[in-house]
């Protein structure tokens, strides 16, 4: 499945989920995340999540079976990378 986390948490919060979610999927932008992940992998980093966001943290998923069912249109520049995706 094609994955993407959306989280806003607090300002000491968020070095720490950007460095767990970062082992997992690649960065887009300020506090998202997408990638292809199985559906083990996929209860793995939610359970991470769960354990490491603040109690106030609001994160948000986004799925869908195939990648290519999902239309994405950016205007600007990019801060993460995905050219060195393996």
């Amino acid at each position: 499945m094609y994955l993407i986390i959306v989280y806003d948490t607090e300002k000491d919060n968020c070095a720490k989920l950007h460095k767990l979610l970062k082992k997992h999927l690649f960065w887009n932008q300020n506090s998202v995340f997408e990638g292809n992940v199985t559906t083990a992998q996929f209860a793995k980093i939610k359970q991470l999540l769960n354990q490491t966001r603040a109690a106030d943290s609001h994160i948000t998923f986004f799925s869908v079976d195939n990648e290519k069912w999902l239309h994405r249109e950016v205007m600007g520049d990019a801060k993460g990378i995905t050219s060195n995706i393996v």
